[in-house]
């Protein structure tokens, strides 16, 4: 009985040892496999989620009413400003439009505010622009700025350029044109025309043609007439023999402006063709036929007769005035 009492005793004191060894050598077993592993890279934590980019504003497009803005005239400018991107929505969107030579106004504040640009969507801003009276004749380039929020309230601004022409009007008047009333066949006749550049660019090609029944060679190149200046042409003409009467023409005024634009201009032109009439040369006058028929004899004897009496007249004269004289002394 002692014998397994004590049996038991030394199982159970074996058992005790075995479960406080066992987990020391799992432990260090564990240990020894990290240490065995200690050159692994250990495994990257997984990556964080990248932010979303910034959405952005652009003018897509933009587009005149017209070709150009004429100076001291308006025209209507629509802008389309697209949302590029294709996860966001933009909010509280304010545009704005500068032009740096302020020659091109808006009208009013030159502003607008939009509410929201859906992502992948655009929005049209219409507003009218004045060009002024002395705006230069040229390509103005102007901006439009864009303020805006992200769909965070993140606030982003962005700005693109438009190109807007402008264009002086072309004013050219002219003088009355000097033209004979009357002229006849065969004359050369004096046509001349005053030209004068009322406006604030350059035209060119000025030209005038004439074109009335029995009359020609009315063509006139005037050519360049700068801002503020007259030129000044003229031009013979040459009468035909085969008209008569009153005839009616025009005077065709051409010319061209900076941008190679064409204008023409009709002034009404009327004279009067006359018939030529032969002077007849007289073959001699009848003083020198009557002088010729006298005698050179009777000439010279009817100066003769003068020269005397011119003579006697002084004679006779000089007689009187010595007789008075000597009556003179005579009473003293």
């Amino acid at each position: 009985m002692k014998r397994i009492v004590c049996f038991l005793i030394i199982m159970f004191i074996l058992c005790t040892a075995l479960i406080v060894v066992c987990p020391k050598e799992t432990n260090a077993g564990s240990a020894e496999n990290a240490q065995q592993n200690g050159n692994r890279p250990a495994a990257a934590p997984e990556p964080a989620q990248a932010a979303s980019s910034q959405p952005k504003l652009m003018v897509e497009k933009y587009v005149l009413d017209r070709d150009y803005i004429e100076a001291g005239g308006s025209a209507t400018v629509k802008v389309t400003i697209r949302n590029t991107s294709s996860s966001q929505d933009v909010k509280n969107i304010k545009l704005s439009y500068w032009e740096e030579s302020a020659e091109i106004l808006p009208a009013g504040t030159g502003t607008v505010y939009y509410k929201q640009i859906a992502k992948n969507s655009s929005c049209t801003w219409s507003f009218k622009v004045t060009a002024t009276t002395t705006a230069q004749s040229r390509p103005h380039i102007a901006t439009i700025t864009m303020e805006y929020e992200d769909s965070n309230g993140n606030p982003l601004s962005a700005s693109d350029r438009i190109i807007l022409q402008v264009r002086q009007p072309v004013r050219l008047a002219y003088e009355e044109p000097s033209f004979p009333v009357r002229v006849t066949q065969g004359d050369r006749p004096s046509f001349s025309i005053t030209l004068m550049n009322l406006g604030k660019s350059t035209i060119y090609n000025a030209l005038v043609k004439i074109d009335i029944p029995g009359l020609s060679g009315g063509s006139l190149l005037i050519g360049t007439i700068p801002p503020g200046e007259s030129q000044t042409g003229t031009t013979n003409l040459h009468v035909e023999s085969e008209q008569l009467g009153k005839v009616t023409g025009t005077l065709l005024l051409s010319y061209e402006d900076e941008y190679g634009e064409h204008y023409e201009k009709e002034i009404p032109l009327y004279t009067t063709i006359e018939e030529k009439k032969e002077v007849t040369v007289p073959k001699e006058s009848d003083t020198a036929k009557t002088a010729s028929e006298f005698p050179g004899w009777l000439i010279w004897a009817a100066a003769g007769t003068l020269l005397f009496a011119l003579i006697s007249y002084f004679v006779s004269r000089w007689l009187k005035e010595k007789k008075q004289r000597e009556e003179d002394e005579m009473r003293l």
